[in-house]
């Protein structure tokens, strides 16, 4: 029997991004309980502080996005942005050049980022234990550069952060967006994004295909490096100060916040806008949870939950589409069995 030279459509998903609808539900539901449980927090003031303050997560889950999708755990981005914060706040205090502490910082960042690239392919060591090792040296190295105190930092550039508004958004709300513009025309118009999916979704193929996978990985811990010094530059502007133990935490943010907007930690599949949605969750919840008056012990509680539940309910859905899609692939409509029957 010769192959129909023809192809039968995918009948689609009727639950295909329902695990966005639901994400998108959940923030409504949960911005509409903060609201009830204090009115003063449910203001545009409050959601612009919100996007603001969280602007250093944003940008870094934008490069996480990439690292995930390409398989890649990236764990450094908390401590490398304090200590990127640290160099910019020391070369500041001692040469009085904004100019040049800014580019020491994105020196080291993107450095150090492609001296984790070169370790994962030159060594086949796994991200995540180069990147863990980084998550604790980088903070180390931060606090013994200040002794546990915060560096001054001031200047034009950081006026420029914490006072320019333009329709109500501060600067670090025009440089998400520049950031988030620039990550979705790189991951979906360009040949590095679409060698990102290749590597996350199969290394060994995408070797075969041609794509410098080295090249690649390189890359990608590079864009990460990228992203630590726009969030450090962001950090430092916002407290107008370089502090050894700021960002604790975000990298682990950045990765449910990337996971709950939709990627696959498995790799080869994933949304910027997804991600985005992803970030807002997270955005809202810190915001909302801090506003409670709560101890650090129940915020973390409540945190975890909140988080808990919406990765399970995204999971449920998301596995309910991959059914459906299945039982979707498998049916076969009466028209196409006729037209199979005549060209056998």
């Amino acid at each position: 029997m010769s192959r129909p030279p023809w192809r039968l459509p995918r009948p689609p998903s009727l639950l295909a991004g329902a695990d966005t609808y639901l994400l998108l539900s959940m923030l409504v539901a949960m911005i509409a309980i903060f609201g009830r449980l204090n009115g003063a927090w449910f203001t545009t003031a409050t959601m612009v502080t919100a996007i603001e303050q969280n602007a250093p997560l944003a940008v870094i889950s934008v490069a996480m996005t990439f690292s995930i999708i390409a398989g890649i755990i990236d764990l450094s981005p908390g401590a490398m942005i304090a200590l990127t914060g640290v160099i910019i706040g020391l070369v500041n205090q001692h040469s009085h050049d904004m100019v040049l502490a800014v580019a020491s910082g994105l020196g080291l960042a993107v450095g150090v980022s492609a001296i984790h690239g070169l370790l994962v392919v030159a060594l086949d060591i796994n991200p995540v234990i180069v990147t863990l090792a980084a998550y604790i040296w980088a903070r180390g190295l931060a606090t013994g550069l200040t002794g546990t105190g915060s560096i001054t930092v001031d200047g034009p550039l950081i006026s420029f952060i914490n006072n320019t508004s333009l329709f109500g958004l501060g600067a670090p709300a025009y440089i998400v967006a520049l950031a988030y513009g620039g990550g979705w025309y790189l991951l979906n118009r360009t040949v590095l994004g679409r060698y990102t999916f290749a590597l996350g979704g199969d290394p060994r193929g995408a070797r075969r295909a041609g794509i410098r996978v080295t090249r690649q990985i390189i890359f990608i811990f590079c864009l990460m490096g990228v992203a630590v010094a726009v969030a450090a530059l962001i950090a430092v502007g916002q407290m107008a100060s370089a502090q050894p133990l700021a960002a604790s935490g975000l990298e682990l943010d950045a990765i449910i916040a990337v996971i709950i907007g939709g990627t696959r930690l498995t790799g080869g599949e994933g949304s910027l806008i997804k991600t985005l949605v992803g970030v807002a969750f997270i955005a809202i919840l810190n915001s909302g949870l801090s506003e409670q008056g709560l101890s650090d012990a129940y915020y973390a509680l409540c945190k975890g939950i909140a988080i808990l539940l919406a990765l399970s309910v995204q999971t449920l859905a998301r596995r309910a589409a991959d059914r459906q899609a299945a039982r979707g692939r498998n049916l076969r409509p009466e028209w196409a069995s006729e037209r199979m029957a005549r060209v056998e």
